[in-house]
């Protein structure tokens, strides 16, 4: 995309029908003017393409966009590194179009810099479901929670209230409200791995580890979670995976049939294989078939009821960073569930 101005017209015909918004900008009193556009950026935009052609980038951009434009939209000089940005485009009709940019420089055949070559890509029915998402996690996490605790206390006190026949009812009730303050607690989880936070990167594995370790076996009193951690600097992790690993050991205290469950978390960090090996083992009751299926499947037909949500997660979660999850039974009682994934920054 760097080739001479020259060129131009070639470009314009491969990328004109493509499925992005494509346009050439020049360099003009200090200011990138759209020089040409494909169909796709007229189309979208709502102007007539001669409206467009002469007007400053900037004028199509909302004034937030506008004020954060850079060389990834100027390209007043050259930059090694090809850059992505977000970018705001308003239409005739005044409606905003979310957008990612690459560009690279335009050049002449002297190699002098002329303007740019810039690729919009459409992301606003991306950015509407994580707004939707956004908001739905809130109501589920402030509205439905916060009545989960309500009812919570209340069955508490109905049951210390109540004589031993009517103290059954109450005890369903809490049971109830504990299931679902749990699925808030899993959609939360979930919404994390769907869209990860800024600023997510790998951390040392044997720290990560230490961190997990203590963490369950503080809200877990009663169970006993060892880990066997590598040396410190021998792998990373990724939060992800570690959210996996959390929500699988959890799994297994609170599945366990046992009053006080053991977990243990064994680490494979094979020196002349890429890969990391993560395995969970327990001593509790094997997986039911029903929430095995979130593992080989992709229909959502055994979440329904809100089965195998969690191992639908850890799915998730592993298979975002280009892991895999399996599960065998152990030798003696429990389940052993083994998370792979690459070793890479």
């Amino acid at each position: 995309m760097s080739q001479g101005a020259d060129d131009a017209g070639e470009w314009q015909c491969l990328l004109e029908d493509l499925p992005v918004m494509y346009v050439h900008t020049r360099k003009e009193d200090g200011q990138a003017v759209l020089d040409t556009c494909n169909e796709r950026f007229v189309e979208t935009l709502g102007y007539d393409r001669e409206a467009l052609l002469g007007r400053p980038l900037a004028d199509v951009y909302t004034p937030e966009s506008a004020a954060a434009m850079d060389g990834c939209d100027s390209l007043a000089a050259p930059d090694d590194e090809t850059v992505t940005r977000r970018r705001k485009l308003v239409c005739a009709d005044g409606t905003v179009v979310h957008t990612l940019v690459r560009a690279v420089p335009r050049t002449d055949a002297d190699d002098a810099i002329v303007g740019a070559r810039i690729l919009f890509v459409d992301i606003t029915m991306r950015e509407q479901r994580r707004r939707q998402a956004t908001v739905l996690n809130r109501l589920l996490r402030h509205n439905l929670r916060n009545d989960m605790t309500v009812v919570l206390s209340h069955a508490r006190l109905l049951a210390d209230a109540m004589d031993e026949s009517e103290r059954d009812s109450a005890q369903k009730v809490r049971e109830i409200a504990e299931r679902w303050d749990r699925l808030v607690e899993k959609v939360q989880r979930i919404r994390q791995v769907l869209s990860p936070e800024q600023g997510w990167r790998p951390a040392d594995l044997a720290t990560v580890l230490e961190r997990v370790e203590a963490d369950l076996n503080q809200r877990y009193p009663a169970a006993r979670v060892h880990v066997l951690r590598p040396s410190e600097g021998v792998a990373t992790i990724r939060p992800e995976v570690e959210l996996a690993l959390t929500e699988l050991c959890s799994n297994a205290i609170r599945h366990a049939e046992a009053e006080d469950p053991e977990v243990v978390v064994t680490v494979g960090v094979p020196p002349d294989e890429p890969w990391v090996k993560l395995t969970v083992t327990d001593d509790g009751p094997p997986i039911p078939e029903s929430e095995l299926l979130a593992l080989r499947d992709d229909e959502t037909t055994p979440l329904v009821h809100g089965t195998g949500l969690g191992l639908w997660m850890v799915r998730l979660a592993v298979e975002r960073v280009g892991g895999h999850v399996a599960v065998t039974e152990n030798d003696e009682n429990g389940t052993a569930v083994t998370i792979r994934y690459p070793c890479r920054d």
